[in-house]
């Protein structure tokens, strides 16, 4: 470990050091800190939060607990031996290497079954284990496909995929204010053109660039290409996203209507499946054309 991931003399431990023994993000171990009294890190003369051994161990049978059903709500009140008692009690014959399939397994079986209440538990448990870029890729992605498998075969109708959509926007919509955008960051405009109403393509886009510490400037589905080049231009934002699912008659003339309204110097990522159909309409616009997110992921990273 190096001196600044741990101060070894003092057994303590930096928030990097922490995220990787016990495998929460940083975000997720302050928000247990500050809003669950999970633990209480001492500090250095700094202000820099340093962890204990005893921190790690709790944080690490928290997220057992919340793994095994309990809210965090509930996990962070356990005294040590109710602790012992609740994850003894809570064994269960499942797969842990895949917690990821577990998360959405009982989340689809929850809308099978219309239960609102226990759908939006497992996202909410999810949402405190996992860092939003892993739940994004590992879970929310796979119950969208999942959902759209199920709703084609008849095995669920659309009530059902009303609930799961409403539940899972939701959740991504709590995780932004988690990630304000670092100084000095770049902004990104995100919208679909006109006729384009599929949302959660866009809404991925968005909440992977807050992670990555962009300014997002969402501005959503179905707008017409004045009202997109006008939010460019008032955010002086030098990167616009477009997210495009659907076929319509006049798609080709909304996306050149795009081009001629933003500024010469505007980057525009285009992704979904109709923008991977159209591969040569847009190269002959000099946009550039995402892939899938970890492509979106790589672009925001450089």
């Amino acid at each position: 470990m190096t001196r600044d991931e741990t101060i070894s003399e003092a057994g303590k431990y930096r928030i990097g050091t922490v995220t990787k023994l016990t495998g929460l993000s940083a975000d997720v171990v302050r928000v247990w800190e500050r809003r669950y009294g999970a633990i209480r890190p001492d500090r250095s003369e700094a202000g820099t939060r340093l962890y204990s051994e005893a921190d790690i161990l709790r944080l690490r049978r928290l997220r057992q607990a919340v793994e095994k059903g309990y809210s965090i709500s509930q996990a962070a009140k356990l005294s040590e031996a109710e602790m012992d008692e609740a994850l003894s009690d809570s064994e269960r014959a499942t797969d842990a290497s895949d917690p990821y399939s577990i998360v959405r397994d009982r989340f689809l079986e929850a809308v099978k079954r219309m239960d609102v209440v226990s759908a939006d538990l497992e996202l909410s448990r999810a949402a405190t284990l996992f860092p939003a870029r892993v739940l994004i890729t590992k879970i929310v992605a796979p119950i969208l496909d999942e959902v759209g498998e199920r709703w084609s075969h008849k095995e669920f109708g659309v009530a059902h995929e009303h609930v799961a959509t409403y539940l899972l926007r939701n959740m991504l919509s709590s995780l932004f204010r988690l990630y304000p955008p670092a100084e000095h960051a770049h902004t990104i405009v995100l919208a679909t053109p006109a006729e384009e109403r599929h949302e959660f393509g866009l809404l991925l886009a968005a909440l992977f660039a807050a992670t990555r510490g962009w300014r997002v400037v969402y501005i959503g589905t179905d707008l017409p290409a004045d009202e997109i080049a006008y939010a460019v231009h008032l955010t002086n934002s030098r990167f616009l996203a477009l997210s495009l699912i659907s076929q319509h008659p006049e798609l080709e003339k909304e996306l050149h209507a795009i081009a001629s309204a933003l500024p010469a110097d505007t980057r525009v990522w285009i992704g979904g499946s109709e923008a991977l159909a159209r591969r040569e309409l847009i190269h002959s616009l000099n946009w550039v054309l995402v892939r899938d997110l970890d492509d979106l992921d790589d672009r925001l990273r450089r």
